[in-house]
């Protein structure tokens, strides 16, 4: 016959310490332990300074513990054990049976409370297993909980738990932190106190659906608004709900800039394309209207040519903001001693802002930065335009120069390095955060009258200069434009004096190639060329040029081409002229501006590079320059 054997999982082997100073009584008790399965290591001692000594250095899994020893008795016993018993349950044995000796211990942490003599070997080991596990799962559930509460005190998220009326019953630092007050003030308040009909509304959606989220604005005590994300989780517990809020104030800022840098950068594209082909228009509307009033047979009809290059003018000054808002506009950077520029401007800014308006110049003398002169007087005078027209009836312009060191942390402010910071301030009508949020926007504006590209030139030439742009502003109070400039080490190089280009037709007789995909600007110009005296080779585009030139048999003194054009670029023009005709001067002329003459890779001289729109006169100037260097 066959005898089936049941193997089950091998048992735990738990140590065991026994204090136990009656000698009868503990071999009793070890007798007990010893069983058949030898689950249980046990270990006697008779004192309490022998347990508490040996407890000190080894981890039991139970203890078993007379309370009344020779050298402790009672309570006292129990408690000093326990200092030292660490992760070990507890039993106590006991030879009275004191009821509340024994409740006391149980409730102070012991497992179990036995009187001897009403146990036998197996109830003495099924409580021991008991015990222990009843230990461990306290000790799994402290951790457990410790685990929680951690995680709620340390948060970065703010966690509120409400009630069903959503007072607030506990609430953790970060939550305080983003209502501003302390955590005992914040309990016992209605959650729907910080917010408004969006977040009450959405509260009760989500009693209704057991969990939503949404965002919201969090009205301070102190009066700021934060911005939070808010996820609901509606009973948790019965009657109790958890709020887990994350603070967006900043990132939310973030996000408008960058579609604001976005959105800025897209206009500038698009405004750099338009004004390529505005600037090309105007070239041959200039050309034509020079050759009006050059072979204008009375003084009338050159008045009228004399007009339409006025308007002319205008326009290109319109094109030349266009160009600055794409930051593709030509730009000539030196050694520049902001404290001397803002000195020479004070004279025009005072005669600009009138009487009404005090002009108050601080700071430093001196601050070198590597910049346009040109660019910066115009940002300077264009924030001190804006500012007398925020101060109708009269006020205090303030212009600082100063000095910042940025360290990079903060997004909203500089890239890490030292900067010259020049700060324009008004005693204004100021500007709501609607209105800041959008005063850098091409076209955008307040005034009745004017274009709207003030603030966003003055936008794209600081961001061209390698600099950045605050502002401040609050209304009635006055508006304050904060323009940082990269800090440059050197003297200022001072300005040469450069005569002005006197409008004149400069006559010659050299042969001048020139290209322009722009058919009716090169017939203008060959045409005012071929007046004065030139031999002139004209060509649509760089390869028709290339293969003009290569057939041309004499000499070539001058080349005028366009950058942008089909088949051949000017890049691609200019490097085979190098090669052939190393001899023939150049002169570059671009709607584009130094944008595209970089992206094509050609270096620009001031000398050899013309923006368009241009006069005929000027281009006649010049040519006669560069052929006669």
């Amino acid at each position: 016959m066959t005898t089936l054997v049941m193997e089950t999982p091998r048992t735990k082997l738990l140590s065991v310490l026994l204090v136990e100073d009656n000698l009868i009584d503990a071999r009793l008790v070890s007798a007990f332990l010893h069983g058949p399965s030898e689950t249980l290591d046990c270990k006697h001692v008779g004192r309490l300074d022998e347990a508490l000594q040996i407890l000190r250095g080894v981890q039991f899994d139970v203890i078993l513990l007379d309370l009344n020893l020779e050298d402790s008795l009672g309570y006292e016993t129990f408690f000093r054990i326990q200092q030292v018993a660490g992760r070990a349950s507890i039993i106590v044995l006991s030879g009275s049976d004191d009821e509340e000796l024994a409740i006391r211990t149980v409730r102070e942490g012991a497992q179990d409370y036995l009187v001897k003599g009403s146990f036998d070997g197996r109830l003495l080991q099924r409580s021991i297993r008991y015990a222990f596990e009843r230990k461990q799962a306290e000790e799994a559930l402290r951790e457990s909980e410790a685990t929680v509460r951690a995680i709620f005190e340390n948060s970065l998220d703010g966690i509120i738990i409400t009630d069903d009326r959503t007072l607030c019953i506990e609430a953790n630092p970060a939550a305080a932190s983003l209502f501003g007050l302390p955590r005992e003030k914040v309990n016992g308040t209605s959650l729907l106190s910080w917010g408004g009909d969006d977040l009450q509304s959405e509260w009760r959606r989500s009693l209704c659906l057991g969990r939503g989220q949404g965002r919201f604005w969090i009205q301070r005590r102190d009066g700021e608004k934060r911005l939070a994300d808010c996820t609901f989780n509606a009973n948790i517990l019965s009657g109790r709900h958890v709020i887990a809020l994350r603070d967006v104030t900043e990132q939310q800022s973030l996000e408008e800039q960058l579609r604001q840098s976005q959105k800025m950068e897209a206009v500038g594209r698009l405004a750099g394309g338009v004004a390529h082909d505005f600037n090309n228009i105007l070239g041959i509307i200039s050309g034509y209207a020079e050759l009006l009033q050059i072979n204008a047979s009375d003084q009338a009809q050159k008045m009228r040519a004399e007009k339409v290059l006025t308007a002319i003018e205008k326009a290109a000054a319109l094109t030349k903001q266009l160009l600055a808002l794409g930051r593709c506009q030509v730009m000539a950077p030196k050694l520049l001693d902001v404290g001397a520029v803002i000195s020479e401007l004070s004279g025009m800014i005072r005669c600009m802002v009138g009487a009404e308006i005090q002009l108050v110049l601080r700071g430093a003398k001196s601050g070198m930065v590597n910049a346009d002169q040109g660019q910066l007087e115009q940002v300077i005078l264009n924030l001190a335009a804006n500012a007398r027209d925020a101060m109708l009836e009269g006020g205090v312009l303030t212009i600082t120069l100063d000095s910042y060191a940025s360290v990079g942390t903060d997004t909203n402010e500089p890239p890490l390095g030292d900067y010259i910071v020049i700060s324009v301030e008004d005693t204004g009508i100021g500007m709501d955060s609607a209105t800041q949020s959008r005063i850098f926007e091409p076209f955008f504006t307040t005034k009745r009258t004017g274009s709207g590209l003030g603030l966003s030139t003055v936008y794209g030439i600081v961001k061209q200069s390698g600099g950045h742009i605050e502002v401040e502003s609050r209304p009635d109070v006055g508006s304050t434009f904060h323009i940082f400039l990269p800090r440059a080490i050197g003297n200022a190089i001072p300005a040469p004096k450069v005569e002005p280009e006197k409008p004149a037709h400069m006559q010659g007789s050299e042969t001048v190639l020139l290209v322009d995909d722009e058919e009716e600007l090169r017939n203008a110009v060959a045409e005012y060329l071929e007046g004065c005296g030139y031999r002139v080779l004209a060509a649509r585009n760089g390869r028709e040029a290339i293969d003009l030139a290569d057939r041309f048999d004499g000499n070539i003194s001058l080349l005028i081409s366009d950058i942008v054009m089909p088949k051949t670029s000017g890049r691609g023009l200019l490097d085979h002229f190098r090669k052939t005709r190393p001899e023939t001067r150049a002169l570059v002329i671009s709607g584009y501006a130094d944008d595209a003459a970089i992206h094509h890779g050609i270096f620009l001289e001031t000398t050899c590079f013309l923006q368009k729109p241009f006069t005929l006169q000027l281009l006649g100037s010049k040519i006669r320059k560069l052929l006669d260097r």
